[in-house]
This record gives C-alpha cells, sequence and structure tokens, in this order.
C-alpha cells in the first residue's frame, strides 16, 4: 500500500527504502501533495505482479478469478515472464509435453478467451506482431494500442 507520511516541523524526515514510501512536511499545497500521491500510486502500481496458484485461481491486486486447466498452464507463462514476450513456439512447447495438441487456431481461441476473463481484474494479453504474447497491467497499457489475436 503506498504511504504518503507528514513530519512535523523540525523533525528529522524518515529514511525509508521503499519505493511506495514517501513524506512531506507541512505547509504543502494542493497541487503539491496531488503529484506526490500520483507519483505514488503509479510506483505502486508498476511494481504488481500477478500469482497463479495450483488451483488455477489467478491473483491481481486486490482481485482474482479462476481459470481452468488448459488455461492455466497458457497463464502459467505469461505470469512467469510478467512484461516480457512469451514466443508462441513456447506456448506449443509447453503443450508438447502433455497429451493435448495445440495449433496456432486453438492457441488464439484460448487467448481470447483468457483476454475476456482477465478484464475485472486489471490484467491484459497484447498481441506483439510476429513474436507472440505479453501480460501486462490493463490500467498502465491503455496508451499501448492492443491488437487481435491474429497480430492485426
Amino acid at each position: 500500500m503506498p504511504r504518503l507520511l507528514v513530519v512535523e516541523a523540525g523533525a528529522q524526515p524518515p529514511i525509508s527504502n521503499d519505493p511506495v514510501e514517501d513524506w512531506v512536511r507541512p505547509p504543502v499545497s494542493r497541487d503539491d501533495l496531488e503529484a506526490r500521491v500520483t507519483v505514488l500510486q503509479s510506483r505502486f502500481d508498476s511494481n504488481r505482479v500477478p500469482t497463479l496458484d495450483s488451483t488455477g485461481t489467478l491473483t491481481f491486486g486486490h482481485h482474482s478469478i479462476t481459470v481452468s486447466a488448459t488455461q492455466t498452464e497458457l497463464m502459467r507463462l505469461l505470469v512467469d515472464r510478467f512484461g516480457d514476450v512469451v514466443h508462441r513456439s513456447e506456448f506449443v512447447q509447453r503443450f508438447a509435453l502433455q497429451t493435448l495438441t495445440l495449433n496456432r487456431n486453438a492457441l488464439d481461441l484460448h487467448i481470447m478467451r483468457l483476454r475476456r476473463r482477465l478484464l475485472p481484474i486489471e490484467l491484459s494479453i497484447r498481441t506483439v506482431w510476429g513474436r507472440g504474447y505479453m501480460l501486462e497491467n490493463a490500467v498502465s497499457a491503455e496508451a499501448v494500442p492492443v491488437t487481435n489475436a491474429s497480430g492485426v
């Protein structure tokens, strides 16, 4: 949780290595206060990382959803590499070790369904054309255009 500490006049300012903690000394203007809160919230949002447990419960921030067994396998790759590209071939390799085969159309269909499931928890899957997919924070990704599952 981000924290903004108010330090009394003459008191020693706190020393903190926490990126989501800052301090101000009154009097502080409303603009300065809002700017500090915005920066703290931004740092907090950028430090959040999703988690996926063995039962298929995906948690991000204060929200969670459950996903199917197949979706759990797909999400495990995306969660482990949160913010980085997971190449399409890596998804295919993951399923080659199991009895389930995953062709291009099946992968696209699973990704489309996952995108819908992720909407309530502020996560999104972005297509990186010609390479694969990237799981990211939907709130910070709003400025980045999202392509459809076919990469167009």
